[in-house]
């Protein structure tokens, strides 16, 4: 199967190419361009969440504690009553020092428990749930940003999986979903939920 530069290199190269085209075609600003070469390019990785071994998971359980870091050290050096805020600056490192700990061990616990490679994440439903929740994400940034994410967003997980359709030489990458019924109605149902929210965004500008 592609390896991981293969995977960022095709979804790198795709979106670069659909960037510079909705840039021409639509006139894409600064702003939509950037965030949606950053949706294809992670795109690209996503199917991999699936994985124990691959960087794509260690990658994401990575941002995922930092970004839980970052929002407790937020709060905790903000003024409140509660928790006697802000803390001194000793405690609030420790704050996102365990925190990053915590958030990035749970997220990694939940994906190793409920995932297995080739499952889920690799099938017709994550391209679409992928380019939902970043148009979700930038819903303050106008229709068009949020059409440029979702489309590059899309793109980029598609990449991966076609890619690893045509190098196995199966069509098992663009299955449905799995074999699991209830598992993958949630899925659907979730994705068809976040691209409504994200649509709806889309027509309110």
């Amino acid at each position: 199967m592609p390896n991981f530069e293969c995977h960022v290199a095709v979804a790198s190269v795709a979106s670069a190419v659909a960037v510079a085209t909705g840039s021409i075609l639509f006139e894409w600003d600064n702003t939509a361009s950037s965030l949606a070469f950053m949706a294809g390019l992670s795109g690209g990785m996503v199917p991999d969440l699936d994985c124990d071994t691959a960087k794509p998971r260690r990658l994401a359980g990575f941002f995922v504690g930092l970004g839980c870091a970052a929002m407790v050290v937020g709060y905790v050096s903000g003024q409140g009553q509660f928790l006697r805020r802000p803390w001194p600056a000793a405690h609030v490192a420790l704050a996102a020092v365990g925190s990053f700990f915590l958030f990035s061990s749970i997220f990694m616990e939940i994906l190793k428990g409920r995932t297995k490679h080739r499952g889920l994440f690799h099938s017709l439903a994550t391209p679409f749930l992928y380019g939902g929740l970043w148009g979700c994400l930038t819903a303050g940034q106008g229709g068009r940003v949020i059409m440029a994410v979702w489309f590059l967003a899309t793109l980029g997980v598609f990449t991966h999986l076609i890619l690893d359709a045509a190098k196995g030489f199966t069509f098992n990458p663009l299955k449905i979903a799995s074999d699991d019924l209830a598992a993958s109605t949630r899925l659907w149902i979730l994705t068809a939920l976040v691209n409504f929210l994200a649509f709806i965004r889309i027509f309110a500008f």
